[in-house]
């Protein structure tokens, strides 16, 4: 009789594991846009609220009104910035033909006085400056991969598109049904951990509604910098630029990887006092606003050191991508709560 309990016990436990194992299989597409479209609607929950109340308690309509609003903010510039990466390959292609049959001027002075490299680039600066043969030598090879990397990212811009309109679909059902997902929610934290656990809910609700704020906020504000530096110092393509700034801000230090280069093709053609404004409007103004901006959105709802969320930003970048911003915080504010609980009968 008991074994044959066992066998019941074991064949009930088979089931489930199997159960679990095909639903995971079944959804594994579509995981990462669940996460985004759940990430969307709880940081645009304000926005529904407000469409909601002023349409006459319309759900359908405020959710539909909400993720097409989203989607002309979010997705259409996404699109945009991934046409005009392929629209410039031709453009990109021209230039550096005309640019390697035209040679390049000399060396500037500062080149090499710069610490460690100056010498040395100097010195090939001069060689192929006197032998535009070899530049050319040099380059070509270059231009197939870089044409790979780029449609490629393109490709990536394309899927990431269609990912991120699958998010918000997600998202405008989650706003209509967002009082039966809560409740369930809510239920599933209870049985496992109590007053604990619901409290844990309110925690990742507020932890990432503050990190959006952050996160995508600072990428606006930087980007809407970098617009306009680049326009101001006549950089061809800002619009662009500035739309890579906004992907870039995501990442601690990325705008320097736009900045640069165009105060280095500003000093290049001759604009000196425009590469110096570029370089310090990039490094004082952009870099560092970050730093300003980043904290006053985040707020005091988040209910972890503002410290804890900084590391949680950082470290799920590098772990999970660019997912990870919104997860690492997550993860680490729930297990600063879940230590404080623990922590507070001892305490006590």
């Amino acid at each position: 009789m008991s074994l044959s309990r066992d066998l019941e016990r074991y064949a009930a436990i088979a089931t489930i594991v199997l159960l679990v194992i095909g639903c995971y299989l079944i959804v594994r597409p579509f995981v990462t846009a669940l996460i985004w479209g759940g990430i969307i609607a709880i940081s645009t929950r304000t926005i529904y609220a407000r469409l909601h109340q002023i349409l006459g308690q319309r759900r359908a309509l405020a959710a539909s009104l909400t993720t097409l609003g989203l989607a002309s903010i979010l997705l259409v510039p996404i699109a945009a910035l991934g046409l005009s990466l392929a629209g410039q390959w031709s453009v990109l292609t021209e230039r550096i033909a005309s640019f390697l049959s035209g040679g390049l001027a000399p060396p500037p002075s500062w080149l090499g006085e710069l610490p460690f490299v100056g010498t040395s680039a100097s010195g090939y600066w001069q060689s192929v400056a006197a032998d535009p043969e070899r530049l050319k030598q040099d380059l070509l090879p270059l231009l197939k991969p870089a044409r790979e990397f780029l449609v490629t990212f393109v490709a990536s811009i394309g899927s990431g598109v269609l990912e991120f309109g699958l998010a918000l679909i997600i998202s405008g059902v989650l706003y209509v049904r967002a009082d039966d997902f809560g409740a369930v929610l809510n239920q599933i934290a209870e049985r496992l951990g109590g007053n604990s656990g619901r409290r844990q809910i309110a925690v990742v609700e507020s932890t990432i509604r503050g990190v959006f704020k952050g996160v995508i906020g600072t990428a606006a504000v930087q980007a809407g910098l970098a617009l306009f530096g680049f326009w101001l110092a006549g950089v061809p393509g800002a619009f662009l630029l500035g739309m890579g700034t906004f992907f870039l801000s995501l990442i601690p230090g990325g705008p320097i990887v736009l900045w640069l280069p165009a105060a280095i093709w500003l000093n290049a053609n001759g604009h000196g006092g425009w590469a110096i404004f570029m370089a310090i409007w990039g490094l004082v103004v952009v870099g560092s606003s970050d730093n300003l901006i980043r904290p006053l959105l985040i707020g005091k709802g988040v209910q972890a050191p503002m410290v804890l969320i900084f590391l949680g930003v950082v470290g799920g970048l590098f772990a999970f991508g660019f997912l990870g911003l919104f997860i690492g915080p997550t993860l680490l504010a729930v297990g600063y709560n879940l230590f404080q609980d623990w922590m507070a009968p001892a305490e006590a």
